[in-house]
């Protein structure tokens, strides 16, 4: 899933753009949808399922998510 986000012809994962680059290709290749909710039973919550399968750390992110959101 990695990807050159900065494109200097290759994929380090120490580089922020790369790193964050490669994340969004990861998710996406797991089903996000831009705009899809990402709290348990909306669309994007089964991409978060697949970036880690322990279901605290999937509650953790949604929680966060809706902090960063102000919902």
């Amino acid at each position: 899933y990695g990807v050159d986000g900065n494109g200097d012809g290759r994929v380090d994962l120490t580089n922020q753009t790369d790193a964050l680059a490669s994340t969004a290709n990861f998710l996406r290749a797991h089903g996000w949808q831009r705009g899809g909710g990402y709290q348990p039973g909306q669309t994007n919550f089964r991409a978060i399922q697949g970036w880690n399968a322990a279901g605290v750390y999937q509650k953790a992110i949604a929680i966060m998510g809706a902090q960063i959101d102000g919902s």
